[in-house]
């Protein structure tokens, strides 16, 4: 089944809703590097561990070399051996959390960065393009054709289903006896107001 978008909205609601999208986003990447700096904060505990059990490790090693100490050297050495093994644990275990943390700061940054944009981007950007392509085919048969009159009547028509009442009052007085009447360049000239394009020549 064809995936039908809604019809090509005027030129300012397009710059408005492409501003708002690209805010979303931004402001979704800017929550997610914050939180990724703030977990990234942690990294300093494991630190401290990884000094504490560097400490230990070397106070283990001090006692060991007590060992042959008369009368304490025994007790002593058993001692530094399981200070010595205490640190060493606690200073594998300090790495292995700094690491687990700085992973977990870069997979929490990129969520909340991009899961919250995804499904607004997987929805706005193919329904933008879209636009964007009958936009561009609007100008094209213009400037192929500046004064094709199947041209004129196709944004006649679109003028009719697409604008407000007011302005399409203010284009003509009664737009339907126009379209049955051939009469198409003033609303068609409407249509190109409201998707922001400039008819060749106008200026002229």
């Amino acid at each position: 089944m064809a995936l039908v978008f809604p019809r090509t909205p005027r030129r300012s609601t397009r710059v408005l809703l492409d501003l708002a999208v690209v805010l979303w986003v931004a402001a979704w990447i800017v929550v997610g590097l914050a939180v990724a700096r703030e977990v990234q904060g942690l990294t300093d505990l494991s630190r401290t561990v990884i000094a504490a059990g560097v400490a230990l490790e070397e106070a283990g090693g001090a006692l060991q070399a007590l060992d042959g100490v008369p009368f304490v050297g025994e007790d002593v050495g058993a001692i530094g051996e399981r200070t010595e093994r205490a640190g060493e644990s606690a200073r594998l275990s300090g790495r292995s959390s700094r690491e687990s943390v700085e992973s977990l700061s870069v997979l929490l940054g990129i969520s909340i960065a991009v899961a919250p944009s995804l499904p607004l981007l997987a929805l706005y950007l193919p329904m933008r393009l879209a636009w964007g392509r009958q936009v561009r085919a609007v100008r094209l048969a213009l400037r192929r054709a500046p004064d094709d009159a199947a041209v004129d009547e196709f944004l006649a028509w679109r003028a009719v289903l697409n604008l407000p009442y007011d302005r399409l009052r203010e284009a003509s007085d009664d737009p339907w006896r126009d379209l049955e009447a051939g009469r198409h360049r003033k609303l068609g000239d409407a249509e190109l107001r409201r998707l922001g394009i400039e008819r060749p020549g106008a200026r002229r």
